[in-house]
């Protein structure tokens, strides 16, 4: 795999990253309900985890030669209903878990430092975006019951 193309993918996660990181911002304020101080506690250090993310990903297009990109993936910004949210917020992790199932499978060949880096890094990454899904399932399965059906 070319340098080019590994900057490439990078980015394209960098941008989901960013997304991750501003929807967690988002939903700690606009959260509501009965839960909403327990929520909101919990998405503002999912904020900061994601922030790290941020910066690993950026630091890892810059190690690879490239530019990291200031392009954010579209999120919804107008959720308040915790059940919703936390629907978006596992749906979300689960999706880049897949992104990052994929890109182990186009670093299986470790033809270079670079892609072997790359594909270490990517272990890790899908192991705490599958962690945090199974853990905001539990969440939803806490708050489901209650009256935040919307």
């Amino acid at each position: 795999m070319m340098n080019e193309e590994l900057i490439a993918l990078v980015n394209e996660d960098l941008k989901n990253e960013r997304k991750h990181l501003a929807m967690y911002l988002q939903a700690g304020v606009m959260v509501q309900g009965l839960h909403r101080p327990e929520l909101r506690e919990f998405f503002l250090e999912e904020s900061e985890d994601e922030l790290k993310h941020c910066q690993q990903f950026a630091d890892l297009v810059v190690r690879l030669g490239g530019t990291p990109t200031t392009d954010v993936n579209d999120y919804p910004s107008d959720l308040v209903c915790p059940v919703q949210i936390l629907q978006y917020i596992r749906d979300m992790e689960l999706e880049v878990a897949e992104n990052y199932a994929k890109r182990l499978r186009q670093t299986e060949r470790l033809d270079n430092s670079n892609v072997a880096y790359c594909h270490v890094f990517y272990e890790g990454q899908l192991e705490d975006s599958w962690a945090t899904a199974r853990e905001v399932e539990q969440l939803i399965k806490k708050y489901d019951h209650e009256s935040y059906k919307g």
